[in-house]
């Protein structure tokens, strides 16, 4: 269990260093051969892949076709994982960059506003953080993230 921690907490912190990276172009392979990822690091291990994507589906509460095309159903599914052809899978990509995004920058906002002092040093080129936002943050196993119900309406005055 502690070695997918650490997988999935590499594969996060190369996220962040990525999301507001240009990649090549989508229809060159990456290193690893997979094509058009846009947001993941071009050379993820098949590992790292498939622990990123675990997650997803397991905080969202989906399979992978969810967000990937089908191609064929019988004997067996399969999925056109390039394709970018379902809005979910454009949205899913927001959202990597906007957890990314608050991970990297707006906790750090929030850790001085409550008065908390800056490290002393910076942290080390490639030094991995401890993740603290992601999609079960919201998601919580549901597409749709649950709203709280609405404040009650006011009293009537007496």
């Amino acid at each position: 269990m502690r070695k997918h921690l650490a997988v999935f907490l590499l594969a996060l912190a190369f996220l962040g260093c990525t999301a507001t990276t240009p990649q090549p172009a989508a229809s060159s392979p990456s290193a690893a051969g997979y094509k058009n990822l846009k947001v993941l690091p071009r050379d993820i291990s098949r590992e790292q892949l498939l622990a990123i994507m675990r997650t997803f589906t397991r905080s969202l509460g989906v399979k992978c076709n969810h967000c990937h095309v089908v191609t064929a159903t019988t004997p067996k599914e399969e999925l056109d994982f390039p394709s970018d052809a379902k809005e979910e899978k454009r949205v899913a990509r927001v959202m990597i960059q906007m957890t990314n995004q608050i991970n990297r920058e707006w906790l750090e906002r929030v850790e001085q506003a409550e008065g908390h002092e800056e490290a002393d040093a910076p942290a080390a080129e490639g030094a991995m953080l401890q993740p603290r936002v992601g999609c079960w943050t919201c998601h919580r196993g549901q597409v749709e993230p649950e709203l709280p119900p609405p404040p009650p309406p006011p009293a009537a005055p007496r």
